[in-house]
């Protein structure tokens, strides 16, 4: 493997979750936002899963492995999405579980051995020696590596992953905004994680009015700026419109990146809001935020 002085990163805020079974890929293709067609040892994708009014219980990371269908999404969400996910199961020869006998990582850098990179190629999956790689490429060259190796002892902490998640546009989806917000708000059909035309699934009707009838007016935005205090998950900040402030947005992730209160802030908005709005944290007059 390659000499490395970019740590591997701790992915302990994410779960792996196994949906396996005869009829794994005709149950999805039911049941998430993506087309499980595109699914394969060697193509993963962004999805969603709806309830009925189209609003997301999480969004994650497909992929397959073996004859198995894999996904990645929030820890605070996992159990409630996986309640939902078994609820038409019942119906189909699959197994939903979160996963035990496999751990991820996330590599940046120098932590990616070159051969895997050569191999990748093009694609965005694959499986050598029992060990999967996915590959993402925002904000830089990333892979997801999931394997049976015991986890390394020295780690990056999981909020440099999730630094690098907020830089790359990816929607966080905890427990706070679960069943709350259409895929569009999180800006999911940007990233092919919506399929306009592979037919029914839980809240298709929803997603598709709000893409062709103009019914979401609202999308994802990362803010910057300093606050000694870090917004709620699920709450509103405070705008600055006509020298008075006003409550808006909904917060979906919130980070500080320095000792000097340096913060990234991820937040659903009214689409076309003035790129010069001022925000702060709801209750800290002195935090400022700004695109």
């Amino acid at each position: 493997m390659a000499n490395s002085y970019c740590k591997p990163t701790s992915l302990s805020d994410w779960q792996l979750v196994k949906v396996s079974g005869e009829d794994n890929r005709k149950f999805l293709q039911g049941q998430v936002t993506a087309d499980l067609n595109r699914i394969n040892e060697n193509s993963a994708s962004f999805a969603a899963h709806c309830d009925a009014k189209g609003r997301m219980w999480s969004n994650f990371i497909l992929f397959q492995r073996r004859e198995d269908i894999f996904y990645i999404l929030r820890k605070s969400v996992a159990e409630k999405q996986i309640t939902e996910l078994k609820k038409p199961a019942v119906f189909s020869k699959v197994t939903i579980e979160p996963v035990q006998d496999l751990n991820i990582i996330g590599l940046e850098e120098d932590a990616i051995d070159p051969v895997v990179i050569s191999a990748l190629g093009d694609q965005n999956c694959i499986t050598i020696d029992d060990v999967t790689y996915i590959k993402l490429t925002a904000p830089k060259l990333r892979i997801i590596k999931v394997s049976s190796e015991p986890l390394p002892n020295d780690l990056l902490p999981a909020e440099h992953w999730l630094k690098l998640e907020l830089e790359a546009g990816h929607a966080i989806i905890d427990a706070p905004n679960i069943d709350s917000l259409l895929p569009q708000a999180c800006n999911l059909q940007h990233f092919k994680a919506i399929s306009f035309d592979k037919g029914c699934y839980c809240g298709q009707e929803m997603v598709a009015r709000a893409q062709f009838r103009g019914a979401n007016n609202r999308g994802l935005y990362l803010l910057k700026g300093h606050s000694k205090v870090l917004p709620i998950i699920g709450d509103k900040l405070e705008y600055e419109l006509e020298g008075n402030w006003r409550e808006g947005g909904q917060v979906t992730a919130a980070l500080k990146l320095s000792q000097n209160n340096d913060v990234y802030v991820q937040v659903v908005l009214a689409n076309g809001i003035d790129g010069e709005t001022s925000f702060r944290v709801k209750g800290q007059p002195d935090s400022l935020l700004n695109f």
